[in-house]
């Protein structure tokens, strides 16, 4: 079976203040192995068997720091594909529209 994993890189995370901020936001966060939130994410993902494709939710401004983030979560090949938002708007848009991205 094939599917395609959809990851939200995104949100300030305003209750992990001040290890999270607008300009560094809680997927970043360096944990205490070294990694990050949406490196492990993606690392698990990428790892699904069946997958070959993730589709990742983001804005211009977070990526480039998503694409460091998954060259060094070390993970599988996999193919990605980023959606970018011209505005946060919380997880419903961003489900929705990588719903309909994939679904195309």
């Amino acid at each position: 079976m094939s599917f395609i994993p959809v990851v939200i890189s995104g949100g300030s995370g305003s209750r992990l203040w001040p290890l999270s901020r607008d300009a560094h936001p809680k997927p970043f966060i360096e944990l205490p192995d070294g990694s990050t939130l949406i490196g492990k994410t993606y690392k698990r993902a990428a790892q699904l068997d069946g997958v070959d494709h993730i589709l990742t939710v983001t804005n211009r401004d977070f990526l480039f720091l998503t694409l460091d983030a998954y060259a060094d979560a070390k993970a599988p090949k996999v193919d990605n594909a980023f959606l970018l938002e011209p505005l946060g708007r919380d997880t419903a848009p961003a489900v929705a529209v990588a719903a309909l991205h994939a679904a195309a």
